[in-house]
């Protein structure tokens, strides 16, 4: 029965003689100074300035508080110590060390690097010479990786040319998106010309517009991207400054775009401008014209049409047949130009494109002397079976050029009905109409 009791009284003897151990505790005042810890003594300026003033009605707090600085110890980049070494020992004691910013690599790290980027290039494993100069040559498209190619402009802009037709044949859209956009204006003309993919060709606006807004692009820079203007998007095209009367000129003069893109900006321009109907703007916005619904131009007086400037129906090239003989129409009215056969030289010349809708009577019946109006770009344009009604006078006062066409799409025209055939009898058309234009243009060129 006493066993435990005495388990317990020895336990607590144990734990006593524990305490009183040196190794745990400091049994005089003199331990504690004889550490060899730091004392931390403030001046009495430290003391004035770290001291806290209280206000005259709390009187009753005894202490005073202040902050202790705590100096915590730099530590050096062993990679920036090791190239202060390395620097030494290539230039020198006396060289001087610049240390990298820090704020700078750490927005490089925020931006995407590309470590697969790469410059294709023809000289690259070539170094046959002619005359002193280097070949021209195509980069091996074995190492083109495409979707990580770019440019590099350098002096010899053959190579360079061909370098970038590289990218454009064998790479991606991201390869043109990161092309040069100086480089891209400078060779619109020369890229219009490849025969790649459209979306590659459409992408080339993207580089050349970067990060400035649609409507901040400048005339300057349209013009140039003339060529390519073609592939820019309708959308894309309505959010330029249609105010500028130079960019609105621009477009409507353009002769490569498509009725949907005239479409897309004759409406956005409707939208911008209620005063769209003054002969003013319609001068201006040419091709856009074929964008307008026949319903608004109905609204227009008639006396406006003679207000339109000579060289506003050479840029309709956008409209179908349809809105050319609505156009004609409205220029044939009594308070327009009138009939066919009081039309002059001027009158004729002033309806450009309108001429291929003018039907076979309409045409024979305008006076000989006015024929000298027709260019060779409306001739062009005009069907062969209104041309088979000129009479041998109007052709003598075609211009040589005019006549050489028309002798083309003539002797075309027989050829084609030759061809064809009813029956198993080939139809032979009266050869009277190309009889005569050759011995025209034999007068006007031998004698």
């Amino acid at each position: 029965m006493l066993l435990p009791w005495i388990i317990v009284f020895s336990s607590c003897v144990s734990l006593v003689f524990s305490y009183n151990n040196r190794m745990f505790t400091l049994l005089s005042v003199e331990n504690v100074t004889d550490s060899q810890c730091g004392v931390y003594n403030p001046s009495l300026q430290q003391l004035k300035r770290y001291t806290v003033t209280k206000s005259a009605e709390d009187q009753t707090v005894l202490y005073t508080f202040f902050t202790i600085s705590v100096t915590i110890p730099q530590t050096t980049d062993p990679l920036i110590g090791f190239e202060k070494i390395f620097n030494k020992v290539l230039y020198g004691h006396k060289s001087e060390f610049v240390e990298p910013d820090k704020n700078a690599e750490n927005t490089n790290l925020n931006e995407t690097v590309d470590n697969l980027a790469h410059w294709p290039s023809g000289q690259i494993m070539r170094s046959e010479t002619f005359q002193g100069k280097s070949g021209v040559h195509m980069p091996f498209l074995e190492y083109l990786h495409k979707g990580h190619c770019r440019l590099k402009v350098t002096k010899d802009f053959m190579q360079t040319a061909v370098n970038a037709f590289a990218i454009f044949v064998s790479g991606d859209i991201m390869d043109i998106k990161n092309l040069p956009a100086s480089y891209v204006l400078n060779s619109a003309r020369t890229i219009a010309m490849m025969k790649v993919e459209r979306e590659k060709l459409a992408a080339t606006w993207h580089v050349v517009k970067g990060s400035t807004p649609t409507q901040n692009i400048s005339y300057e820079v349209l013009e140039k991207f003339r060529p390519l203007f073609k592939h820019v998007n309708a959308r894309e095209i309505a959010r330029l400054n249609l105010s500028d009367d130079r960019i609105l000129s621009y477009i409507g003069t353009h002769p490569d775009l498509n009725r949907h893109q005239v479409g897309v900006v004759a409406s956005r321009y409707l939208q911008l401008n209620p005063r769209w109907t003054e002969p003013r703007y319609l001068n201006l916005m040419n091709n856009l014209l074929c964008g307008v619904p026949m319903t608004f131009m109905r609204r227009i007086p008639e006396n406006t049409y003679l207000q339109l400037t000579h060289q506003l129906f050479y840029h309709i090239r956008a409209c179908d047949p349809l809105q050319r003989r609505f156009y004609l129409t409205m220029m044939m009215r009594t308070q327009a130009l009138g009939k066919s056969y009081s039309w002059s030289a001027r009158e004729v010349s002033r309806l450009g494109l309108l001429l291929a809708e003018v039907s076979g009577s309409d045409l024979s019946a305008i006076n000989p002397e006015a024929m000298s109006g027709i260019t060779s770009q409306v001739m062009l344009e005009m069907p062969i079976h209104s041309l088979l009604s000129i009479t041998e006078m109007q052709l003598r006062y075609l211009d040589p050029k005019t006549i050489n066409i028309l002798a083309r799409k003539l002797i075309s025209y027989q050829e084609h009905l030759e061809s064809s055939s009813y029956k198993g009898h080939p139809i032979r058309p009266s050869r009277n109409s190309i009889i005569l234009v050759f011995c025209v243009t034999y007068q006007f060129w031998f004698l």
